[in-house]
């Protein structure tokens, strides 16, 4: 089943957390980009919130606003060491995917005998202890996009390459397996995930998110 609504997004407390449409769909989306452009992606200290919607929480009282999202309560800044343009028009012209399903399609039988027998050990952990993404396999995928006509640009693939290492074992494990799988590898290099796990470990610092706003 899919639920689907062209209203607002409202959490469970009644707070609107959707940005208005006022000024027009094209003016919407043209914010993502401003965003980015203004440094919120990078510095919290840039977030302009909309304090003219303020709520306070039900059991702590901290004060939460509406009209623009959720700010969370540890900010990580996004991560554009990796991302270039030769990287980002590889992922754009869909040339990373056709690589995938060419190399699956190509390789399924040898791949699914070495990882995915039910009689042995050959499972999920085997394929990520042993699966080993080379140097001359991140070449079969800088030729492929040549091919593509992608023209190769060594500056900036060894900029995303460790990126691209990851991204491509754990496409091809979504592929053998499952989403599940796929997470398990590429969330090793997500720094949001791993700030939230670092965060949930940690009593100290989670608790302290979670005391009473003082009055």
């Amino acid at each position: 089943m899919i639920r689907l609504t062209v209203a607002r997004y409202y959490t469970p407390t009644g707070r609107c957390i959707q940005r208005s449409y006022n000024e027009g769909v094209e003016e919407y989306e043209k914010s993502f980009q401003e965003r980015y452009n203004n440094g919120e992606l990078y510095s919290a200290d840039s977030v302009h919130l909309p304090t003219s919607e303020k709520y306070y929480t039900k059991r702590t009282k901290r004060i939460v606003y509406g009209g623009g999202g959720i700010m969370p309560d540890v900010f990580v800044p996004i991560d554009t060491a990796y991302y270039t343009k030769y990287y980002a028009k590889m992922v754009r012209k869909g040339i990373f995917n056709k690589f995938i399903l060419s190399y699956i399609d190509n390789n399924r039988a040898e791949l699914e005998k070495k990882y995915q027998s039910t009689k042995t050990d050959k499972d999920f952990k085997t394929f990520d202890e042993k699966f080993v993404v080379t140097d001359e396999f991140l070449k079969q995928l800088t030729d492929y996009a040549a091919n593509e006509k992608l023209e190769f640009n060594e500056e900036e693939f060894n900029k995303s390459k460790e990126h691209l290492r990851i991204n491509l074992k754990a496409s091809i494990a979504r592929d053998l397996y499952n989403s599940g799988e796929y997470y398990q590898i590429i969330n090793r290099i997500d720094p949001i995930f791993n700030k939230a796990l670092e965060v949930i470990k940690n009593d100290n610092i989670y608790n302290s998110k979670l005391k009473p706003a003082t009055k």
